[in-house]
């Protein structure tokens, strides 16, 4: 059959395969969905960033959402690490408690952590509660890498009783996850062209939301119903999440 999402805006100009719309049918799966709802309701019982994208070289608001508190008591403190790279830091209000920020020793005017702190008098007797905390921030211009945010948490029991919990593991360390973000290339609605400077592992980190990447005569998507359609297009090959290498030029579209 022939379907008008393959027409020619779904290819970059002068790619060659602006042509292309033969479509054929094929059963659409539901794979990735199911295991993006998965690892999304994972990651909510930890302390993690909010957005899971931050775009690169860019002033941000990165907002931490801390699930639980520490084996029933309620979240007393956090602190959280300044990611090298990162500037501009500026923590915003929150009526979870004060702030109060660290320095750099050589460099006074870089933040190297925040934290946020309750009143004695505002702690819950118990670990009922869900926290946003917020700070402003500018973004490395690292595309295509990722930022780890090492947390620091302590709880307050009834009695006053403190505990504490480290999130600062990093990928293959042993531990409590750090809070992360992948740094994403600037993009407008359209066409984007990129020469990607490292081997990217799995182009569903950091293309989620775009409608199509094309490699040459290479397309992916995160959608399982494009999926379908480049599966259908003669000409086209599906490229693999691992697809894309160090220098390779690549065609998104937002």
């Amino acid at each position: 059959m022939t379907h008008g999402l393959f027409g020619s805006s779904w290819y970059p100009t002068g790619h060659g395969l602006e042509g292309v719309h033969d479509m054929k049918h094929t059963p659409i799966t539901i794979l990735t969905f199911a295991v993006a709802l998965a690892t999304s309701a994972a990651a909510e019982a930890h302390i993690s960033a909010v957005s899971p994208t931050a775009i690169a070289n860019k002033t941000t608001v990165v907002e931490l959402g801390v699930g639980h508190g520490c084996e029933g008591s309620d979240t007393y403190a956090i602190t959280v690490d300044i990611p090298k790279g990162m500037t501009s830091v500026r923590p915003m209000w929150s009526d979870f408690g004060k702030t109060s920020l660290t320095y750099d020793p050589v460099d006074p005017a870089l933040v190297t952590s925040v934290t946020w702190q309750k009143d004695d008098a505002d702690a819950l007797p118990g670990d009922s509660n869900y926290y946003k905390l917020a700070f402003r921030a500018r973004v490395p211009n690292a595309p295509f890498t990722s930022i780890y945010y090492k947390v620091h948490q302590v709880c307050r029991a009834a009695d006053a009783t403190l505990s504490y919990a480290e999130w600062v593991a990093l990928p293959g360390e042993m531990g409590e996850p750090a809070a992360a973000q992948v740094i994403v290339p600037d993009h407008l609605p359209g066409w984007n062209k990129y020469t990607v400077p490292v081997d990217i592992a799995d182009l569903g980190v950091f293309f989620k939301d775009a409608l199509i990447v094309w490699r040459g005569a290479d397309a992916y998507s995160f959608n399982d119903n494009t999926v379908e359609l480049i599966q259908g297009t003669d000409g086209v090959t599906l490229l693999a999440a691992d697809g894309v290498k160090a220098n390779d030029e690549i065609w998104v579209r937002y």
